[in-house]
This record gives structure tokens, C-alpha cells and sequence, in this order.
């Protein structure tokens, strides 16, 4: 406690003495309790106030050590959809107050690590800015799994080769091999929401779109503890409806591998090297032997014409939101368009 009053003091010296710029005054706000509105917040941008709720279920989750049997009821706190609600700005995150819910509380405050995109950055401290990453970077994804062995090997595939992707499970295989699930999170990749049995959901209508997203979520937090922030939607079919429902990045892709049709190493080479531009998402399946078999040489070429591969979230700059869907690097629309 004393060396948070001492901290706080130094600050408030230094800038009455109009010693710190424009970055670093922001970032001294941010260790001093400040209300400021959603509006403030977002720059009064819905699409940002829905990422910012959607950082809200996993704190509650997290805050309060709920068991995966109380994803569903997240989904059901009132939490803010006006611009003029307040919230506080304090050392540790940003506060909320909540109202009354099953969860039993009443406020929670979100580590800023958690809102970096969703929040403007002069609200937040300077290591939680959006980054700004540079070069020419690809993201490769992975589709179906966790598969009890092919999911395995390309985690060795990817750990030799020093890259990382992005995985979007299928919740009725996530509840399977959770293990799995595990250790591509511990491997330093990405998971993402594929639906619970992959359902086309523009066939099935919201309410039910609705319910394979959060059983996945469900699924994918009791293995891991964490809500995935991203959607994948089956044959890339989701309505704007439904999009709106879901309050997730929708992820899309911008090269098709179509590594299910093929089966052949040989052509899923072809076909993602054919394709692949810088900011390119790259989409393939962990559940076909042929085309883990491709991964390794797709990661040697792209290196040798200088790509770096990296995950959606690196690819993007941290700076997706829900009710947009994105194709690659500054590609991107509103869901349904």
C-alpha cells in the first residue's frame, strides 16, 4: 500500500511540473481512479462497447472461480449497452458496477491486458496499447480438432518450426480430448470457437447458432479456463443477426486450402503457396493426415520469401471486434455483408 500512495504521489508532482508528454500522461491517468463513460471509452463505437462486454463474461468467470457449468449464465448479466454508463479507470483495470445477477457480484474490474482494441489507447497504459506489427505476415489456421493424433503431431510440426497459429475447435471434440485443447494454448497458439458439430448456421437460425457458440465457449473454458475471443462459423455461413447474437470477432480466411477436397500433400502445397499474399489468413484442417504432412514445407517456403506466421490476433494487431468479420490484414466488413 505505501508503495502505491508513494507511486501515486511522484506522478502527480511530476505532472504538475508539466514533465510528461502526451503518451505518458495518459498512461499516469490510468493509475489514479477515473470515472469516465463507455462513450469516453470507445469513442462512442458500439462494435468497441461489445468487446468490451465480451471481456466482462471472462472477468466475472475468472473473478469470481466459476465452474464451466456457469458459462451459460454469463451470457445472461445485464451488462452495459449505453454509451453514457460509467465506469472507473484504476491501477489495476478498468471497474465496473454491475447489476444484480445469479454470480452474486457486484462489481469486477478487467486487467487492461484484456481491452487492448476495445478501449482507445490514450485510456490505457502504454505496455496494453493496440501494436502496431509490421512486415509481411501470414497467420495460419487450423480447422475441426483437436484430433487425438494429428492435433499432437502438428504442435511438435509447429514448435520445430518456431511458428504459432490459430486453432478452431469443434466443442464436441474439445469435451473429448481437453488435453489437447491444452496444449495448444501451452504451445503458444491460439484457439478459436468452430461450433459444437458443425452445423451450416444459416440452416439452423440464431437461437440455435446461439447455443453452439456458447457450448463451445463452455467446452473450450472448462479445458482451458478462458472463453476463446474468436468465431469461426462452419463453411463461413453466419447471418448479421446472427453475428450480433454471438458479440465475437467473426474470423473468416483469404486462402482456401481446400485441403478436405484434395487429400494430397502435394496439392495442399500448391494451392496455399499458390494463393498466399502478404496479411493473408491461410485456413486448413488438423483432422486430415495429408495436409499436417504439407504444413512443414508451406512453413519453409513462406519463410523463405520472408514471411513471418504468426496468429490471427498478431495478424490483426489485437484490434478485432465483434460484429465484424475479417478475411485478413485490413480486410474486413460488418457481419452478413
Amino acid at each position: 500500500m505505501k508503495r502505491r500512495i508513494v507511486w501515486t504521489s511522484v506522478l502527480t508532482v511530476v505532472a504538475a511540473l508539466g514533465l510528461l508528454g502526451g503518451g505518458q500522461s495518459a498512461q499516469a491517468k490510468t493509475t489514479a481512479n477515473r470515472v469516465v463513460t463507455f462513450g469516453q471509452l470507445t469513442n462512442r463505437n458500439p462494435k468497441r462497447l461489445a468487446g468490451i462486454r465480451q471481456a466482462a463474461r471472462q472477468q466475472i468467470l475468472t473473478q469470481t472461480h466459476a465452474k464451466s457449468r456457469r458459462v451459460p449464465a454469463v451470457y445472461q448479466v445485464k451488462l452495459p449497452h449505453h454509451m453514457t454508463k460509467k465506469a472507473t479507470l484504476t491501477p489495476q483495470g478498468l471497474r465496473m458496477n454491475l447489476l444484480a445477477n445469479s454470480f452474486k457480484v457486484k462489481r469486477i474490474t478487467i486487467p487492461y491486458q484484456q481491452l487492448t482494441g476495445k478501449v482507445l489507447n490514450r485510456y490505457l497504459p502504454k505496455a496494453n496499447r493496440t501494436p502496431t506489427t509490421k512486415g509481411k505476415l501470414v497467420a495460419l489456421t487450423f480447422d475441426d480438432g483437436p484430433d487425438a493424433r494429428l492435433t499432437p503431431k502438428l504442435l511438435k510440426i509447429l514448435k520445430r518450426n518456431h511458428v504459432h497459429a490459430t486453432f478452431f475447435e469443434v466443442g464436441n471434440s474439445v469435451s473429448r480430448y481437453p488435453q489437447i485443447s491444452r496444449a495448444v494454448l501451452k504451445g503458444g497458439n491460439e484457439l478459436g470457437n468452430h461450433s459444437w458439430n458443425h452445423p451450416d448456421f444459416n440452416r439452423i437460425g440464431t437461437a440455435k447458432t446461439v447455443k453452439q457458440v456458447i457450448r463451445t465457449n463452455q467446452a473450450l473454458y472448462r479445458a482451458t479456463g478462458q472463453l476463446p475471443e474468436y468465431v469461426r462459423p462452419p463453411y463461413g455461413n453466419i447471418t448479421a443477426a446472427e453475428g450480433r447474437a454471438i458479440e465475437q470477432p467473426i474470423i473468416r480466411w483469404s486462402v482456401d486450402s481446400r485441403d478436405w477436397a484434395y487429400l494430397n500433400t502435394q496439392k495442399d502445397i500448391k494451392s496455399v503457396l499458390g494463393a498466399t499474399r502478404n496479411g493473408s489468413i491461410i485456413l486448413m484442417h488438423d483432422i486430415h493426415a495429408p495436409s499436417v504432412a504439407a504444413v512443414p514445407t508451406i512453413i519453409h517456403r513462406l519463410k523463405a520469401k520472408g514471411y513471418h506466421l504468426v496468429t490471427v490476433s498478431q495478424l490483426l494487431n489485437q484490434r478485432a471486434l465483434p460484429d465484424l468479420q475479417y478475411f485478413g490484414r485490413g480486410d474486413y466488413r460488418v457481419v452478413g455483408h
